[in-house]
């Protein structure tokens, strides 16, 4: 059997490499060249997305490019402790994580083509800008919030708007705590920051009505956040190095139909998120669809199942990423609000409430189908 993966970010390196694991061939299409080291801003990964790249034997390649980091830290832009909570995850550069990601495809046999971008698809044929056309048992689109595949699936499927956020982030010489993965809600945005050997990987998330029209300079952003105790205007100021500036976008609503003859979507293309968990999720389904088209009698049968799978899941992290998102675009009185109540709940419940979303496991030694009767 022959699969090809649209895309060569993080979901489609991955999808490789868990369908090579089940004894496909695979070709991955990727529509730019191969990043070369600090491209791009960061990620993390949590528990659960290392489990995955765990059960198809990449979690000790994936955690050797990047930094651990046992604890998540939240603060109020005053510098009041509003939670920390055991949340293990290794944070590295996107450029990094798909450096890797792509060698381990490459070691697994899977065969990656780079320039050779997707314009159209119908049974099982994929076309590109290129005017060449290949062929394939499944067609598999990892190619992102914009996806092509998606539309070829569904040509009525929404597309991802603005979510009202904005990001630019960098590496900077500040230190900050150490150990911990730090989220500060200031008066007027949110920064993130990790700790690394190299420095402070940082990111602020800027509310906003619109996207900034233009280029966005240091003072703009270090004034965002002069008004609030702690590092976060010191990290902008003192930044080595910054990343490209991006824009959130959502669909808040989920994507309505994930698969059709033999297409099939996985990652932001099926679901969306905008921040957050979208890198662990992407490398879920991946393992997931790999393991349902091991354990399935057909092709179809495979996809209706990866979707019966993980629908659920992905939908509550959908809610889970309105919310976040919101709490980051609070007004004021919001704002107050959430910083008096959230060490309250924080510290009752956040083990148990956020145990569904980092102890998930893809369960890759177990079939996916019940075992047919005995007779």
């Amino acid at each position: 059997m022959e699969a090809m993966v649209i895309g060569g970010g993080v979901a489609g390196p991955v999808a490789a490499i868990a369908l090579r694991r089940i004894g496909w061939g695979v070709t991955v299409c990727e529509a730019y060249a191969d990043p070369a080291g600090d491209v791009g801003s960061f990620v993390s990964l949590g528990d659960n997305g290392l489990r995955a790249l765990h059960a198809i034997g990449c979690r000790d390649a994936v955690a050797a490019r990047g930094t651990a980091l046992p604890l998540l830290r939240l603060r109020s832009g005053r510098g009041k402790l509003l939670g920390e909570a055991a949340r293990g995850r290794v944070t590295l550069m996107r450029g990094h994580l798909v450096e890797t990601l792509r060698d381990l495809a490459l070691a697994a046999g899977a065969r990656i083509v780079t320039g050779r971008r997707l314009t159209g698809a119908d049974a099982r044929t994929a076309a590109f800008a290129d005017g060449s056309t290949a062929t394939a048992d499944l067609i598999v689109g990892a190619d992102g919030i914009h996806s092509r595949l998606r539309a070829v699936i569904d040509p009525a499927a929404p597309v991802a708007r603005f979510a009202g956020l904005w990001t630019v982030g960098g590496l900077s010489a500040r230190p900050v705590e150490p150990g911990a993965f730090g989220i500060m809600f200031g008066a007027r945005a949110t920064m993130v920051s990790a700790p690394t050997a190299a420095g402070t990987l940082w990111a602020a998330q800027v509310p906003a009505a619109r996207p900034p029209a233009g280029p966005v300079d240091r003072d703009a952003v270090a004034a965002l956040f002069d008004g609030d105790r702690g590092p976060a205007a010191a990290l902008v100021r003192s930044t080595q190095q910054w990343h490209p500036r991006t824009v959130m976008q959502a669909m808040p609503g989920g994507v309505p139909r994930w698969h059709r003859d033999g297409m099939v979507v996985l990652g932001d293309a099926a679901h969306p998120m905008g921040a957050g968990q979208g890198a662990n999720l992407a490398v879920e389904d991946a393992v997931v669809l790999a393991r349902c088209l091991r354990d399935a009698p057909a092709v179809d049968a495979a996809l209706v199942r990866y979707e019966a799978l993980r629908r659920p899941r992905t939908g509550k992290m959908l809610e889970v990423a309105g919310a976040n998102r919101d709490a980051k675009v609070a007004g004021p009185l919001a704002a107050r609000m959430r910083d008096a109540m959230m060490p309250f709940f924080f510290q009752r419940f956040a083990e148990k409430s956020g145990a569904w979303m980092y102890d998930y496991d893809v369960e890759w030694t177990t079939a996916t189908t019940p075992a047919p009767a005995s007779t």
